[in-house]
């Protein structure tokens, strides 16, 4: 069961950067984005009442962190899935893990092995050679908002450590979704014209897709992945999508994967190869 779990979360959230960037073909990001979210929530809240759980008091504050910080970040994600591929913005998610050892370093008070060390600078050299592509071209911007986006993540993920601890994973999760919800519509009505918004097919499947597999289903899995198997092997996804969003992105979506990418991504997943094995070392 274990195993099963494990590839269709692979599998969705390997795929969900290419529907993140079918979602907003023809349809303005920030109604793709409230509509994904309000579907997602709707869903999330509804497997709440059939476990017959209730959103405690005490979980609001967590919900409250990673609502606003998924909001924030999604909106970079989104706007920039409009002039970036989808592959490079899985490899760039791929500097989560990078990013929230960084963190947890600053705020936590962790300290970072060498080999942590050597995995951020092996990640950033990945980075670098990817944005020095970008810097004569319009895709500089949407890089460096997805990567604003990466560094939200993970400093939500590192104070989530302290405020969810002991909360139900899917009362966090349904109120995080809610809140997320009541975000993200402001920012559409705001920014369009909601009476005249009209979806196209594509975009509407995959905003489908988005909602139910990508935010219930696959949070879900990784929910319970997290408590079933040891935090390295969870970890590995990390390592894994990435390489196959560039595939996935390449062969239903045409994307074009230069040489500096491919090089940029490989240092990326060195790095966090180098990360997880020192993250395997300390037991």
């Amino acid at each position: 069961m274990q195993k099963i779990a494990y590839l269709i979360l692979v599998l969705l959230w390997s795929t969900t950067p290419l529907a993140i960037n079918w979602s907003v073909q023809g349809v303005p990001y920030s109604a793709a984005l409230a509509s994904r979210f309000g579907l997602a929530a709707a869903l999330a809240l509804l497997v709440l009442i059939v476990c017959r759980q209730k959103i405690p008091a005490s979980s609001w504050p967590a919900s409250a962190c990673a609502g606003i910080a998924t909001s924030l970040a999604m909106l970079c994600v989104y706007w920039a899935s409009q002039t970036v591929s989808s592959g490079l913005v899985a490899v760039l998610f791929g500097l989560i893990p990078l990013a929230t050892a960084g963190f947890s370093w600053l705020w936590l008070g962790l300290k970072l092995r060498r080999f942590e060390v050597l995995a951020m600078v092996i990640g950033i050299t990945g980075l670098l050679i990817i944005f020095a592509e970008k810097l004569n071209s319009a895709g500089v911007s949407g890089v460096a908002v997805v990567l604003l986006a990466v560094l939200m993540q993970a400093a939500a993920a590192v104070k989530l450590k302290k405020l969810a601890a002991g909360q139900s994973p899917l009362a966090v999760n349904a109120g995080a979704l809610s809140i997320a919800t009541v975000v993200l519509s402001a920012v559409c009505v705001w920014q369009t014209d909601v009476t005249n918004l009209t979806f196209p097919k594509q975009s509407l499947a995959a905003i489908g897709y988005l909602a139910v597999f990508g935010s219930v289903l696959g949070f879900s899995l990784y929910y319970w992945l997290i408590r079933e198997c040891k935090p390295i092997t969870v970890s590995l996804i990390s390592l894994i999508t990435p390489a196959t969003a560039l595939w996935m992105g390449y062969s239903l979506n045409g994307e074009e994967v230069s040489g500096s990418l491919i090089w940029g991504t490989a240092c990326i997943l060195l790095g966090l190869a180098v990360h997880l094995l020192a993250q395997r070392g300390r037991g």
